[in-house]
């Protein structure tokens, strides 16, 4: 997969990024550049062929650029809708101070990019999580391409992007068939991308990710057997759409369907201890451990994670996450109170809803007061 990476600065910190991303996966080349002008940039673009392009946030300080990575790449998002130019990811790299001076200030031009990086912290530190995801999304692009060049109308499209059978389409929420399909006709491959990603992969509701997987089975997904959970006894409830190769989901309805043929009991009504218990008989891994709560007296009815520490909690101890309101088949966000009260979770931009306001007045003073 080749990505064009721009960035103003084509020094020594640029070249060492691009080394360690190539070294962590094969088949991924990165070729960086310094912007042109915005009309000659636009003339490269439609001149040469990539699988991905990689922006710096500001490409206007050292290079004869004029223009941000908001305008280009919202020039390129146009023109793919246009038909003129073709579809891929797009990401913005920058440092923590660029992005808090002025990406994390406009959500308006959020949806162009599909990932957003920190230069040191991620694509340095974490490069083989972000080359995986580099390739992982010009894959799914490309998927979704031939998914969609195959499509035809609305609604029954549905089950081709996620990799359905007709009769799991009424395990979904109605609401969500009609939302990505309201459109009659094909939308550009970048707004099925960003819907997938963002209301599917990285909000949890139909899809979930193996930290909430194994919260509702109340198991410790360090366990020694977790793996051949996930990856055998549930195989069939693995998310097979677009950009699986890295983000790894699994069907929630399915997950539902396979407990209640072997267990027969409401998953949602039993403790950890008694999740755990029947998990292990109707699996046979004897070699599943129990999750712990994270504090004590806090309720094993496990439904999901603290958002800051990605502990299993039950929603009845959490508090509301602030954020954008969640669709009606997606799940709420939430942390636990010892997040609540921690101020590295504050400094991760993870923040109590507006409406838990009273809920963590009295916490705060209950915490001070011991």
């Amino acid at each position: 997969m080749r990505y064009l990476y721009l960035d103003d600065e084509q020094g020594r910190e640029t070249r060492t990024i691009v080394e360690l991303l190539e070294s962590e996966v094969e088949g991924l080349v990165i070729i960086t550049d310094a912007p042109k002008s915005f009309g000659d940039e636009i003339k490269r673009l439609k001149r040469e062929e990539y699988d991905g392009l990689m922006f710096d946030l500001r490409l206007d300080v050292k290079s004869e650029a004029e223009y941000r990575a908001f305008t280009l790449a919202q020039e390129i998002r146009t023109r793919a809708t246009e038909g003129t130019m073709r579809d891929i990811p797009i990401v913005v790299c920058s440092t923590d101070t660029k992005l808090k001076k002025s990406y994390n200030k406009d959500a308006t031009g959020h949806d162009l990019f599909d990932r957003k990086y920190l230069k040191n912290e991620e694509l340095v530190e974490k490069s083989d999580k972000v080359a995986l995801e580099l390739m992982a999304l010009a894959k799914g692009y490309k998927e979704i391409s031939k998914i969609k060049s195959k499509a035809r109308g609305a609604g029954p499209q549905l089950k081709q992007f996620f990799g359905l059978k007709d009769d799991e389409l009424a395990y979904l929420d109605i609401r969500l068939i009609e939302h990505f399909g309201k459109v009659e006709g094909r939308l550009p491959v970048h707004e099925y991308a960003r819907f997938i990603l963002n209301e599917m992969i990285f909000t949890s509701g139909p899809l979930v990710d193996a930290s909430i997987l194994a919260a509702r089975l109340g198991v410790n997904k360090d366990s020694d057997d977790f793996q051949k959970l996930i990856n055998d006894k549930l195989k069939s409830s693995i998310y097979k759409g677009p950009f699986n190769t890295y983000w790894k989901r699994w069907w929630w309805h399915s997950i539902e369907n396979w407990w209640n043929k072997k267990v027969k009991e409401n998953l949602a009504f039993m403790t950890a201890t008694e999740r755990l218990e029947a998990l292990k008989k109707a699996s046979k891994l004897e070699n599943l451990t129990l999750q712990e709560p994270r504090n004590d007296g806090d309720s094993t009815y496990y439904w999901t994670i603290c958002e800051f520490y990605k502990t299993p909690i039950d929603p009845v101890d959490g508090y509301l996450v602030q954020g954008k309101e969640p669709f009606a088949w997606q799940d709420s966000k939430y942390l636990s109170y010892d997040a609540v009260l921690s101020p590295e979770s504050k400094a991760s931009n993870i923040f109590p809803h507006q409406i838990e306001q009273e809920r963590v007045k009295e916490l705060f003073k209950m915490n001070s007061d011991t």
